[in-house]
């Protein structure tokens, strides 16, 4: 029996679904019952599959009555990148009930202000493989500085293209339809940076970049960009994007789990 884990960001939500639908090796994919995780479970349905829904506890049980490759996904909610220690506890946290079960643990997060820089050294003797979101687009493999950079294909893309948009502030599909709950709006518990017209220009923003990644499970992915748009009163200017670095950072865990002499 083969487990991969996946410890992610909910904005990743299309990607992981992207990548499970259309791997013939998952036999079996368990979600973490959590409220982060529903989104993902009525997306995977929607495309024909049927995941196990089970808390951390109930796991070992289920797995030991499999002999296949398996995935297991236990997803984090959106705005925890607002705090990178936080985004950097609750991660570990599940890391460490992760490692329990699986051989090999894929995080669908960027660096995400560095919270995960130090990754290897906190974990000098993991007993399973864990990496980040990877970065091949330079010629060597670095880790991706965050969810934009994975949509654009990469950070040497993402550089490129802040050189001469460094006045707009980028949206992917799951951007677009949770801005609000990422940045806390009316959470007046919360202090920091207000989210409002007047601090998005005075921070230089005047466009908002829709990245289209090509993946169809939001039909509202217009809509929403236009909201933002009318909310700030910014002009909607449209990217390419995709899914290559999601879909290449699966493949290689998985080859790494599954023959790990040809890596």
């Amino acid at each position: 029996m083969t487990v991969m884990g996946i410890i992610g960001c909910r904005i990743f939500e299309d990607e992981i679904v992207h990548v499970l639908t259309n791997d013939p090796e998952a036999k079996k994919i368990y979600l973490i019952k959590n409220e982060e995780n529903i989104g993902l479970l009525h997306k995977l349905k929607s495309q024909g599959l049927d995941p196990v829904v089970l808390p951390f506890y109930e796991l070992r049980t289920h797995l030991k009555q499999r002999n296949e490759f398996s995935v297991i996904v236990q997803l984090q909610e959106i705005g925890l990148h607002t705090d990178p220690s936080r985004l950097k506890s609750r991660t570990y946290t599940n890391l460490n009930l992760m490692s329990r079960f699986a051989d090999g643990v894929l995080l669908f997060y960027g660096l995400c202000g560095h919270a995960f820089s130090r990754m290897q050294k906190d974990f000098p003797y993991f007993r399973c493989s864990l990496k980040l979101l990877q970065d091949r687009s330079e010629g060597k493999t670095a880790p991706l500085e965050d969810c934009i950079a994975a949509a654009l294909g990469g950070n040497s893309r993402y550089r490129e293209i802040l050189k001469s948009h460094s006045d707009t502030f980028f949206l992917t599909p799951m951007w677009a339809g949770n801005w609000k709950k990422a940045f806390r709006l009316g959470d007046e518990s919360i202090p920091g940076f207000e989210f409002t017209p007047e601090n998005m220009r005075g921070l230089g923003y005047r466009k908002v970049g829709k990245i289209d990644t090509g993946l169809p499970y939001d039909p509202d992915f217009e809509k929403n960009i236009e909201e933002f748009a009318l909310n700030f009163g910014f002009e909607i200017i449209e990217f390419k994007g995709g899914t290559e670095i999601a879909q290449k950072s699966y493949r290689l865990m998985q080859k790494m789990l599954l023959n790990p002499l040809r890596v």
